[in-house]
């Protein structure tokens, strides 16, 4: 019991830790100001994407910089869930362990690609000849996903073990 409590402090520690933002040299001051006052950056995790208007228009840079907002936000959301998911076998023996370990990126990867879609759209502007675009997902939201697809997965692989149990019980 000592060991899952903390387990869980050392995780939920990590993702505290998370929420510190190191600031990007390639945003202008007045970019940052703009989406601070957009999002809510202790309870939501953002993607920002951004693209020059080009002779396209607007709308092909909108779409580049939704894209690249999406992008950026997939991968803020598997560093979230890096975090969230190993908690989920700190109380797990070794062997455990091994066995959910590599099902772990691909479990990440296809809750992330799922958060990605439930995202956002926070804020858009255009500024200098440049279309910004920010999308975001509420961190609440990215650990009830990602308890409810280990889950889903944990209960598919039982199901799984018991098939087999079941077809093992009836050649005895």
């Amino acid at each position: 019991m000592l060991k899952k409590f903390i387990g869980l402090l050392f995780a939920f520690l990590l993702m505290g830790c998370n929420n510190l933002s190191i600031p990007n040299p390639m945003e202008s001051f007045q970019e940052s100001d703009k989406m601070t006052t957009s999002v809510d950056s202790e309870n939501e995790v953002i993607g920002i994407g951004s693209s020059k208007i080009g002779s396209s228009g607007t709308l092909v840079a909108n779409g580049k910089a939704s894209r690249e907002a999406k992008d950026r936000l997939k991968s803020k959301i598997l560093s979230e869930e890096d975090i969230i998911f190993k908690s989920f076998l700190v109380s797990a023996d070794p062997y455990t362990k091994k066995i959910l370990s590599s099902a772990l990126p691909d479990l990440m990867d296809y809750t992330a690609t799922q958060l990605v879609q439930k995202s956002v759209e926070k804020d858009n502007w255009t500024e200098n000849n440049k279309v910004y675009v920010v999308y975001s997902i509420s961190k609440n939201e990215i650990l009830a996903e990602s308890q409810n697809i280990f889950i889903q997965y944990i209960d598919d692989i039982n199901s799984k073990f018991q098939l087999i149990k079941e077809g093992v019980t009836q050649t005895q």
